[in-house]
Order: structure tokens, then sequence, then C-alpha cells
């Protein structure tokens, strides 16, 4: 049996649209949300960047913006919304942060 190549960031950079992470060594393709999700995303990143104004710490990201971690089975993370503190990517994957940073996933129940 062949050895299977796992995906690299490298890999993420070449996805043509739409979001997607590294997952157990593969690139997965993540489905689109839904109305209440994406209205609930759209609130947290309105307060995040408000607080990014408010205290010239940070900067808030929508969805699509990738995150470098160090999960098990993961490497990387494309949360709904995101606050960063670290310094600017020029269209680079943000690299993973640390105090001060936090992404989340928003669902319907």
């Amino acid at each position: 049996m062949a050895a299977k190549n796992h995906a690299t960031l490298e890999d993420l950079y070449r996805v043509p649209g739409g979001k997607a992470e590294t997952v157990d060594g593969e690139v997965k393709f993540m489905s689109p949300t839904g109305d209440l999700p994406s209205s609930a995303a759209g609130e947290v990143f309105v307060s995040l960047r408000g607080h990014s104004a408010r205290t010239g710490r940070g900067r808030a990201y929508t969805e699509n913006a990738a995150v470098v971690v160090n999960l098990p089975n993961r490497r990387s993370f494309s949360p709904d919304v995101a606050w960063y503190v670290g310094g600017r990517k020029a269209w680079r994957l943000l690299r993973r942060w640390g105090f001060g940073g936090m992404g989340c996933r928003c669902t319907a129940r």
C-alpha cells in the first residue's frame, strides 16, 4: 500500500475560492453557512471590530481567514469570526494566535 501524502498549509494557498481547513492530513472543504449562523457571526464580527477600534488592539476577521494552529489532527482552522493581535500577513495564513486571539464557529440549533 502506498504511503498517503499529507496536505500541507501550502495546499491551502492553492484552494480555488471557498473555505477549507487541513484535518487529519487532508484538505477538507467547508460547507457554506445559512441564515442564523451567518447573522450570529456578523454580530460577533461587529462587536470585535468595535473592540479593536476602541482599544487600538487586534483586528477582527470575517470567515475565510485561515489560522495556522497546532491541534491534534488539525493544522489550520477557518473560523466564522476571528480576532488576531499579530502582525499583518499580506495574503498569508494568520499564524497561531496566542494570548488575545480567538476564533468561533456559529451554528444554529
